[in-house]
């Protein structure tokens, strides 16, 4: 359940970064342009936090976190880029 709570909350950061940067006419003329190019290093970041504080507090291994490090981080991620290269 962990798992889909920050799936979820990585593509709800990557609809507010998209509703702001098209609301304050950010990035020119592509605002899903910029809103993908600070949605990725914010997520990597908070998906190393979230592995970092599986394997310190939860008491997991590197080595079982892994499999939802790439979950976590790469389903928005693919979404984010999708939408990139589609929108660009």
């Amino acid at each position: 359940m962990h798992t889909l709570k920050l799936i979820a909350a990585g593509f709800a950061l990557l609809g507010a970064l998209h509703f702001l940067a098209r609301r304050l006419k950010l990035g020119g003329g592509d605002p899903t342009g910029l809103a993908v190019k600070l949605f990725l290093p914010i997520w990597l970041v908070a998906s190393l936090v979230n592995l970092w504080l599986g394997v310190n507090r939860a008491g997991y291994t590197l080595l079982q976190e892994m499999p939802f490090f790439s979950l976590v981080f790469g389903l928005p991620a693919a979404f984010a880029i999708l939408l990139f290269l589609k929108f660009r």
